[in-house]
Order: structure tokens, then C-alpha cells, then sequence
């Protein structure tokens, strides 16, 4: 729900339709609700916003208890994280990336720890050509308070002595 301006999780008495408790609060937006563990009482979901100095749009993983207590972020990088949760939720295969940097698949177990690198993308060939990545930018809003994010994308052979057009792509349209 988004009753109080960000999107989050609520657990419900599904007999009488009445609410037991919050299970996330705070700043951020619960995007995805991966798996519920009736079990041990724990949910895992994907989350956007929750963690101070990060770029926002940034998706991390975490879980937490059904009495909304314990929330724990597993994916601790500062980039974003596609998840896959094995049938058994001892571990997951976690795809982090950033626009900045290659992409990298890791094992962990549901705490968070790193168990081990699967696979790191080579991007050498790529950088060989020239091609340099973009450069995540934060800027402030009309209002002077919000922070706004976005990508810098430079010409290949950018030259600091030169004047060059911007182009202001957003969400909506240029």
C-alpha cells in the first residue's frame, strides 16, 4: 500500500480483513514481493530508496519478519540487484549492476554472505574501441533540496576544451 506515501508491506487478517502490522516503514518503495516463507515467517522483497547516499532507483534485496521486525538488507552493494531465490531459500543468485561498472553474478546464502563470484562480465574488448561508460551525476531539483539522478553520457573522444550541446533525456521525453 501506499498509504503514507511510499509504497510498502502490510500484513492483514485475511478472516475479519483487518490490518496486524506494518512490515516495512520509512523512506523507500517496496517494488517487488519475491517470496513469502509461511514457515519461518519472513518475506523477501526488492526494494528502491531505503538506503541513505544511494542512487534511488537502485533495486536491493531484503528480508524480513512477519511481525515486521529484523529487516535485513542482503544485497549490501551499491548497485542493482536481480535476484533468484533457490526452492529451498538457503541461497540466491544475485545480478548487480550499475551503469558504470560490469555487470557481476554472485552466490549468497539468505543472510547476505557472499559465498562466491559465479561470473564477471569482461567488458575489455569494449573499453579497447574507446567506448568510455557513463557518469552517474546527482543534481539538485528546481527547489534547491531535492536530489535529482542521472547518467552524463560524453562523447568518445571528449575533449575538456570544447563546448558540446546537452541533451536532457527524461522519464516523460526529452
Amino acid at each position: 500500500s501506499e498509504r503514507e506515501d511510499w509504497g510498502h508491506l502490510y500484513l492483514y487478517d485475511s478472516r475479519p480483513g483487518r490490518l496486524k502490522n506494518r512490515l516495512t516503514t520509512g523512506e523507500g518503495n517496496v517494488t517487488q514481493l519475491v517470496q513469502v516463507d509461511e514457515k519461518n515467517r519472513i518475506v523477501y522483497f526488492l526494494g528502491v530508496g531505503k538506503e541513505k547516499g544511494r542512487d534511488p532507483y537502485f533495486a536491493h534485496f531484503y528480508r524480513v519478519g512477519l511481525d515486521g521486525r529484523n529487516l535485513t538488507l542482503l544485497t549490501p552493494e551499491d548497485a542493482t540487484h536481480t535476484v533468484t531465490l533457490s526452492p529451498d531459500r538457503r541461497f540466491f543468485v544475485d545480478s548487480l549492476s550499475k551503469p558504470d561498472a560490469p555487470p557481476v553474478t554472485v552466490l549468497r546464502d539468505t543472510d547476505g554472505k557472499l559465498i562466491r563470484t559465479l561470473e564477471q562480465a569482461d567488458i575489455s574488448g569494449l573499453t579497447a574501441t574507446g567506448w568510455k561508460p557513463p557518469m552517474p551525476i546527482t543534481v539538485k531539483a528546481r527547489d534547491s533540496m531535492t536530489d535529482l539522478y542521472g547518467l552524463l553520457y560524453r562523447p568518445t573522444n571528449f575533449d575538456a576544451a570544447k563546448k558540446y550541446p546537452i541533451i536532457n533525456h527524461i522519464y516523460p521525453g526529452p
